[in-house]
């Protein structure tokens, strides 16, 4: 009888949270990635770790693939391995077709000659070209006769992942379900989108200084809501699916690093923060497509309810990284 959950990039930053989280839930876990646990997420896991099988392997390698999930008898799988980095991946975009891709086509094809039952596959709300209407649902354009998506080979790979995902789901018989997350931040995290240095220098009393991006607004989600997102995804009978592709996030006002900085002040009492006006080359481009963000077909469906505003969401990373460095590895 199959009953195992299949984690891809298991020891990156959200899916080494989807392991913890399912393995907390009573679940038969298989991490799948190239790379051991960092010092932080072995110390995040802690004794979790013994309940969890750890196959390393890349996405890349179909064989790979095919035994670990012959191995473990896998029912379900999570594909969060990419490579998460737009600016990388727009000056090499062979990179985006070759891992993010490639490895997504792997993942699909092993899935398909195994019988897994669902994928869910972790997409990104960075699909979209520029807003054409605010707030921004599932249909809202990804490619237009004059525009492509925002973020260049990384949206590109993303896009074209949901789309092979869907048609083998249609071919092939198992569901496929994507979720397109926003700005997802925590303990752990390693792109820094402004919040993980403001957070982690304050916290070791060390000042923190952009030069830029006060006023560059998203709707950071924190890696928990993700995580409770992927296990409704998981869990939801098809009978309640009308979609295959949902939008994860807080669905709120967009949040700014300049009301994160007031946020780490407040909560950190002394934190030196100052963020300056204007932005970067990189923050121009990805402007044009941020907007408030429509979760209603999450909630519907899926049962997604965000439960951490940005204090909320910060105030538990604070108390993270503190116990962190008070117990942890720190390497």
């Amino acid at each position: 009888m199959r009953s195992g959950i299949l984690v891809t990039g298991g020891t990156g930053f959200l899916g080494c949270y989807i392991i913890k989280d399912l393995v907390e839930r009573g679940e038969k876990v298989v991490s799948y990635d190239i790379r051991p646990l960092s010092g932080e997420y072995r110390w995040l896991l802690g004794k979790k770790k013994a309940e969890i099988a750890f196959e390393r392997g890349s996405i890349e390698d179909l064989s790979e693939l095919i035994l670990a999930i012959k191995k473990h008898k896998i029912e379900k799988v999570v594909h969060a391995a990419a490579i998460v980095d737009p600016p990388l991946l727009l000056d090499h975009p062979t990179l985006a077709y070759r891992v993010n891709i490639g490895g997504t086509i792997n993942v699909l094809e092993a899935s398909r000659l195994l019988d897994v039952s669902r994928v869910v596959y972790i997409s990104s709300n960075g699909v979209f070209t520029s807003k054409k209407y605010e707030p921004i649902d599932e249909e809202h354009p990804v490619l237009l006769p004059n525009e492509g998506p925002g973020n260049g080979p990384y949206s590109i790979s993303k896009i074209s992942c949901e789309a092979f995902g869907m048609s083998y789901g249609d071919r092939f018989g198992f569901d496929f379900i994507s979720l397109r997350p926003s700005a997802v931040y925590g303990f752990g995290m390693q792109y820094p989108m402004y919040i993980k240095p403001m957070v982690e220098n304050s916290v070791k009393g060390i000042a923190t200084r952009f030069e830029t991006g006060r006023d560059f607004p998203r709707d950071y989600t924190y890696v928990e809501d993700v995580c409770f997102a992927v296990s409704k995804a998981l869990d939801t009978t098809q009978k309640k699916l009308k979609d295959r592709i949902f939008l994860i996030a807080t669905g709120k006002k967009l949040t700014t690093p300049g009301k994160i900085a007031d946020t780490v002040r407040k909560l950190i009492p002394g934190a030196d923060i100052e963020v300056g006006a204007g932005l970067t080359e990189w923050n121009k481009r990805e402007i044009k497509y941020r907007g408030v963000i429509d979760i209603r077909r999450a909630r519907e469906q899926l049962g997604y309810n965000p439960r951490y505003d940005i204090e909320h969401g910060i105030k538990e990373y604070i108390r993270l990284f503190r116990k962190y460095l008070e117990k942890g590895d720190v390497i």
